[in-house]
């Protein structure tokens, strides 16, 4: 892993953006489904269940990262999944999975985050 795209992604999302996943996360109960089922009202990205309590989806229609030295790989973007949700499940072991990036081609962007049990 590039150390650098760490911290730039914890940077990126340490802020606003982790206290605004935090306070929906408390909002439900802690619940990744019901989190992941939740209305954002926000156009900038989703959120939907693929396996409940296990396997989530979450991206990006266009591309919101501000870094343009990153042209294919998107990882800035995956570790800042990781960080988010790391702050969020504290104790539960979890993989962040990128299935698709605008940068790397594709119309959006796509991750899974995906509950070990």
């Amino acid at each position: 892993m590039d150390g650098g795209c760490k911290r730039c992604a914890i940077a990126c999302v340490g802020g606003d953006t982790l206290n605004q996943y935090l306070r929906q996360f408390r909002e439900c109960g802690g619940d990744m489904d019901a989190l992941f089922t939740r209305d954002t009202g926000d156009d900038d990205f989703y959120r939907i269940v693929i396996e409940k309590g296990r396997v989530y989806e979450t991206g990006y229609p266009r591309c919101i990262c501000w870094d343009n030295s990153h042209k294919g790989g998107c990882e800035c973007s995956r570790q800042a999944l990781i960080y988010l949700y790391s702050q969020m499940l504290h104790d539960m072991e979890f993989t962040v999975e990128t299935l698709q990036t605008i940068r790397g081609g594709a119309e959006s962007c796509k991750f899974w985050i995906i509950l070990v049990k």
